[in-house]
């Protein structure tokens, strides 16, 4: 196979994707970017993206954003009421 129907095969089964998290490792991998971990929503973090959510995680800790593990154990306690 050369290189022109690589690119027109793998065009198509792209354009067949329908699956979002597939699509974004994909343009991650033509990104020249690595994924190194995963929100809790599903959503691909790179590097960049990662060490920025720790960033904010520690403003926020800083800032008493926080709860702490009494304050949660209360909160659950609630959640099946």
């Amino acid at each position: 196979m050369n290189i022109d129907t690589l690119k027109i095969d793998l065009a198509r089964q792209l354009f067949n994707i329908n699956e979002k998290s597939v699509l974004e490792q994909i343009k991650s991998i033509l990104d020249k970017r690595e994924i190194v971990a995963y929100a809790t929503d599903g959503t691909p973090l790179t590097i960049k993206a990662y060490n920025q959510a720790l960033e904010n995680a520690e403003q926020d800790i800083q800032l008493g954003k926080v709860t702490d593990a009494d304050q949660l154990k209360k909160e659950i306690k609630n959640w099946n009421k």
